[in-house]
């Protein structure tokens, strides 16, 4: 097996005989030489070498600086420092530095083998560690790092890290987390949980360079819930202090500290935010089924891009806010996306988080059924450690409540909207028929309301004639249909009026009920009185 190796030095000679002497050795090939400190950073983020050799004279920033930057971005990648001066003094800052081992320039050939050759062997068990999901705790020398980002403002970006590190925090008791508000000049970390704190990340983005246990833990707000929190800058002027360098040795400091770090870079991309984006474990973008929103996914991918902070396929695009009332459904908005959303997404749900926004704490939420979708995901994202036993999951009934009551109702998963849909839809057939049989019954009393008011007038106009009773009742019911003549009567009063008794049906028109009648009564008028 070969392993990559990237040389820094500070001139093009220095270059070639350190190539040349790598080149030399066994299961090891050089990448690239770089001859500034920029240019060995964009090379690192590019190649992603197992083995750097810097030497002590490479600029224009400070060799030791550059090992702290590289180190906090790439913890498996090994630095070997090479220095004209071997002292005590020298090591233990390279040390200090994180850098795996110091050798003196020029560096003769078994130096080289048996420092390299121990890098290499460092670099794989620490890239299996860090590529590992064990538990051990010997094993986890670092904590994972999550960022989340809005495509744009207001997508519910910093609700869901507030309640992806609440959700880390009650579900496995004694873990270790950490909330960093990195929306610097908009972040409401702050507000949203009722924290107030004497500092905040710029004043740790000031010590970034000699930032220690103590340093950090003094920066950070510790609730009786037990989750962390790193606020922003409070003032306005302190925003700049936090730079794409502090942001990343701030990070890698905390994830000495805790199990999981969740970083709120809200929807600004910035240097801070960006270099968050980078070092992070698992990047979640949030967006809504919105235009606005999903173009502004597009725009926040080519910015990450273009500042060599994290490709879009390498991000969890998160659909938020998802109703079925929208006019984007989730299967529309992915096709609308740079890459597929996760199916994991979360319903609108104003009305359900409303309490938790107004006193400033997530556990005030009492729906299950949020905190449901929430540990979806958390699952996805890795935010909490796999259960030790699996288990068989159990089916949970959907109820109303995920579909009508409130807005947390919607449920936009296709694959689990199937029977619920056929629930709903046989309901509102239900409805539709019950109100075209009432339509249908009050046109049924109407035509037969017609017919018995017909009926009379047609008897009226016989008897006028001075027709015989049983021809008065022969032609009224002439008048009206055959169904119609069997339940109607016809009677001949003695105050020269003609009643017309017609039963009204029920469903069909065949069908009557005893009792249920509409009567029409017409004065006889004789044709001599006229």
């Amino acid at each position: 097996m070969s392993h990559s190796v990237l040389i820094a030095a500070p001139d093009q000679t220095t270059g070639y005989e350190l190539r040349a002497q790598v080149e030399e050795l066994d299961d090891f090939a050089i990448v690239d030489v770089a001859d500034s400190t920029s240019r060995l950073q964009q090379l690192v983020a590019q190649r992603d070498p197992e083995i750097v050799l810097i030497h002590e004279l490479v600029g224009p920033v400070p060799v030791l600086q550059t090992i702290r930057d590289i180190v906090a971005r790439r913890p498996g990648t090994a630095l070997v420092l090479l220095s004209e001066e071997f002292s005590p003094e020298v090591f233990a800052a390279a040390m200090d530095a994180g850098a795996r081992g110091v050798l003196r320039h020029p560096v003769t050939h078994e130096d080289l083998q048996v420092r390299l050759t121990a890098a290499a062997e460092w670099v794989v068990q620490m890239r299996r560690h860090l590529s590992s999901d064990s538990d051990d705790a010997e094993l986890a020398s670092r904590g994972k790092l999550v960022a989340v980002s809005g495509a744009k403002g207001g997508v519910g970006t910093t609700t869901l890290a507030v309640h992806l590190a609440h959700d880390a925090v009650t579900r496995v008791p004694g873990r270790s987390v950490c909330l960093v508000d990195l929306d610097l000049d908009n972040g409401d970390l702050a507000d949203f949980l009722g924290v107030e704190h004497r500092l905040d990340i710029s004043d740790l983005a000031k010590v970034a360079d000699d930032l220690s246990a103590q340093t950090v833990g003094s920066a950070v707000h510790r609730s009786p819930s037990g989750l962390s929190t790193v606020l922003g800058p409070t003032r306005i002027e302190d925003v700049g202090a936090v730079g794409e360098r502090e942001t990343i040795l701030i990070l890698a400091a905390l994830r000495r500290q805790f199990d999981l770090v969740i970083a709120d870079c809200g929807s600004v991309v910035s240097p801070a935010s960006a270099a968050a984006v980078e070092t992070a474990d698992e990047v979640l973008l949030i967006t809504t089924p919105d235009l606005l929103a999903l173009r502004g996914v597009h725009r926040t991918a080519e910015k990450w891009s273009r500042v060599g902070a994290r490709s879009i396929e390498k991000v969890k695009v998160v659909l938020n806010r998802v109703s079925r009332d929208s006019d984007i459904q989730p299967d529309t908005a992915a096709r609308l996306l740079p890459t597929a959303p996760i199916d994991e997404t979360l319903p609108e749900a104003f009305k359900v988080l409303q309490r938790g926004l107004n006193h400033q704490d997530p556990s005030e939420i009492q729906a299950k059924a949020w905190w449901n979708r929430i540990g979806e995901l958390a699952e996805v994202v890795g935010s909490v450690p796999p259960a030790t036993e699996p288990q068989t999951p159990t089916p949970q009934p959907r109820s109303l409540f995920r579909r009508k009551t409130t807005p947390i109702e919607v449920d936009p998963k296709p694959a689990g909207e199937q029977g619920q849909a056929t629930l709903e839809f046989t309901g509102l057939i239900s409805v539709v028929m019950l109100l075209m049989i009432i339509l249908w019954q009050i046109g049924l009393w109407g035509v037969s309301a017609a017919y018995t008011s017909h009926a009379s007038d047609e008897a009226a106009r016989s008897a006028g004639i001075e027709e015989n009773p049983t021809q008065v009742r022969a032609d009224a019911l002439a008048a009206v249909p055959p169904w119609f003549r069997d339940h109607t009567t016809v009677t001949l009063s003695p105050g020269d009026t003609v009643e017309v008794k017609g039963q009204l049906p029920v469903l069909l028109p065949s069908v009557a009920i005893d009792g249920l009648v509409f009567t029409s009564q017409t004065p006889i008028i004789a044709e001599n009185d006229s």
